[in-house]
């Protein structure tokens, strides 16, 4: 456990260890092997206790995993990919104090070349198109399902403009842009909350640590409903293709409403509930298509 500018820059849980039981094992082998002829040794093994635990490196209270958020990214192109390992990198590590708001906005700060983001498709308005840091609602995503998961209050939360594959279950995303919207949490637990990102093939994980205080967490399934088809392909014809060349800008996308409720109850026995809500539109295929340029 290491802290450098506010920061931990190593962490590692303590983990017990395992030693072979040498004389035991070897009267097995004996036994079993020789005189009764089996295939199969069985081997004895002693767990060795870790000399230090995790809570007794450190004096700000990263015991335990309180609460892990996950997302899938599969099939997300290069850039995409890109930009998600560059925004973990930026929120892992990450110390929150007691009582303190978390926001993933300003936790990720400037979101440019300089930050080190590549161009990636983002929605913005009624159009998804590429900018600097596209694919960073993973991570929204991602750290909301945790704050959810490790029970603390929400105070900021937005849905997609539309149902994205990232992010399914429907219901249970997080969109981010700077300045707005953004995703913020409270840590109302008594301890520093440590937040520590994974990334598994196509898997993002969030582990939030510290230290659980016995409150019970329940959170339903989303339950979408209203499902809306999109309306036919919009057709804009162009110069900027070759003639008849046909290219798609957006994919169609059923709209529909979606929610799930999240309940949290205390060790002194109060409770708090709440119940989010979302709405995706339907969403419109968008097609280009090369015609001639006009002669003069």
């Amino acid at each position: 456990f290491k802290m450098k500018d506010g920061r931990v820059v190593e962490f590692q849980a303590s983990q017990d260890g395992l030693e072979l039981d040498v004389k035991k094992t070897l009267y097995y082998i004996q036994h079993d092997f020789t005189i009764n002829q089996k295939s199969n040794i069985q081997l004895t093994v002693n767990k060795i206790e870790s000399d230090f635990s995790t809570e007794n490196v450190n004096n700000i209270g990263i015991k335990e995993i309180i609460g892990t958020g996950h997302s899938n990214f599969a099939w997300s192109p290069s850039n995409r990919r890109h930009n998600i390992k560059t925004g973990a990198d930026a929120v892992h590590g990450l110390l929150i104090k007691p009582d303190e708001e978390f926001s993933l906005v300003k936790t990720l700060g400037d979101i440019n070349a300089e930050a080190g983001y590549l161009p990636e498709l983002v929605i913005k308005g009624n159009k998804t198109i590429p900018e600097y840091g596209g694919g960073l609602c993973q991570i929204g995503t991602t750290i909301f399902r945790s704050a959810i998961s490790s029970g603390l209050p929400i105070t900021e939360r937005r849905n997609h403009s539309y149902r994205v594959s990232y992010y399914e279950p429907a219901g249970f995303d997080a969109t981010i842009y700077s300045p707005q919207p953004d995703v913020r949490f409270i840590n109302d637990t008594n301890n520093f909350i440590l937040i520590q990102a994974r990334i598994d093939k196509d898997d993002l994980y969030f582990d939030f640590w510290g230290i659980k205080d016995g409150r019970i967490i329940e959170k339903t399934d989303p339950l979408v409903y209203n499902i809306t088809k999109p309306g036919p392909t919009k057709i804009i014809e162009t110069t900027d293709l070759p003639a008849g060349k046909k290219k798609c800008t957006e994919r169609a996308h059923n709209g529909a409403d979606a929610y799930f409720n999240y309940k949290v109850t205390y060790p002194d026995g109060a409770v708090k509930e709440e119940k989010f809500y979302s709405h995706y539109i339907p969403w419109q295929e968008v097609c280009l298509v090369g015609v001639e340029e006009e002669k003069q």
